[in-house]
């Protein structure tokens, strides 16, 4: 049996964003076994080097003990650095954020490279395309979670400052009709990510985002295969949405498929792509009603958002496959 420790990856204060970090710590409380990262990557030199080694034929020499897993948190395109070093040491299981058809070559070189026999996905597109390529890698979606512990539902609905969030990627059609309707001289309007520098981010840690999604009313979320079609046609649900739900916000956009199933319900209002100002506008001017809405979506979210019942859904793979993955079980092997 091959006995399965996650990569740790550790939240930072300066973190703009959190996604892998409250995977990994769900994993962790909830008893899975771990190790801390490496700081070999770190050095460029030595990045570079132990990519070239594992690219190439003396890479295969170094194969690692047959009976340990590692459990990578990565993206797509990144799982090959991601890897270092452990990809030496012992197999290889991705835990994959960001598969977007781009990075999908790079991908299925690493998948072969490393010889994968299972991954894990958090995009169901991605695991549809590469269980097609790939017979003999167990492929698994496990939809994007959060840890709810990080959010709070904030005031109502009448009783917050900002108006409309555009959060992160923008649909650029959509946010130009914004512009056009001159909507921020209407109200508060946030949507720049970095001030006029293009370095410094309006909101400088992940707390400090946090506070300004739960003191929106509205906040306009749309999939990447909406906002980036040439680059990301692969539908999916990201964190963006477990934010806004969490934090009692109007959703306006696209509700992805991925969400809709889950919930058994769609809790984004789908944006008029013909009058968008009027649409805000309305419910901008009848917001107390829309507050049943947002409370319905914030329980959702609590009762489907966190990474603990993913976690516990993986170790269930895991046992069904025969991985040991429990920190008192790892230690008694």
């Amino acid at each position: 049996m091959n006995t399965v420790k996650l990569i740790n990856i550790p939240r930072n204060p300066t973190d703009k964003q959190i996604y892998m970090q409250s995977f990994c710590e769900s994993w962790i409380f909830n008893g899975g076994a771990y190790v801390a990262s490496s700081n070999v990557t770190k050095n460029k030199f030595k990045k570079n080097l132990l990519k070239t080694i594992a690219l190439s034929r003396i890479g295969k020499i170094f194969k690692g003990k047959p009976d340990e897993a590692y459990l990578v948190c990565s993206r797509g395109q990144h799982l090959l650095k991601s890897s270092l070093p452990f990809c030496f040491k012992g197999e290889i299981i991705p835990m994959l954020w960001d598969c977007w058809e781009y990075t999908w070559k790079d991908l299925e070189r690493d998948l072969r490279l490393f010889n994968v026999k299972v991954c894990f996905m958090t995009a169901s597109d991605a695991v549809k395309h590469f269980s097609s390529i790939f017979k003999d890698i167990k492929f698994y979606h496990i939809p994007e979670g959060v840890d709810v512990k990080d959010y709070n539902p904030g005031k109502e609905l009448l009783d917050r400052s900002i108006d409309i969030y555009e959060i992160g990627r923008k649909f650029p059609a959509y946010h130009q009709m914004l512009i056009d309707g001159n909507l921020e001289k209407k109200y508060k309007f946030i949507y720049l990510n970095k001030k006029a520098d293009g370095r410094t981010f309006i909101f400088e840690t992940f707390d400090a985002f946090l506070a300004a999604v739960r003191d929106s009313k509205i906040s306009v979320c749309f999939p990447a295969s909406v906002t980036d079609p040439i680059n990301a046609s692969v539908e999916t649900l990201t964190m963006r949405y477990w934010e806004s739900m969490l934090s009692r916000c109007i959703i306006i956009g696209h509700c992805p498929k991925e969400l809709s199933d889950l919930l058994g319900y769609n809790p984004v209002i789908e944006a008029d792509l013909s009058s968008p100002v009027k649409q805000i506008e309305d419910i901008l001017a009848n917001i107390i009603s829309w507050q049943p809405f947002v409370d319905r979506n914030y329980q959702a979210a609590l009762d489907h958002a966190s990474w603990d019942y993913r976690i516990k859904h993986i170790f269930n793979i895991l046992d069904q496959l025969g991985y040991i993955y429990n920190c008192n079980k790892c230690k008694t092997q």
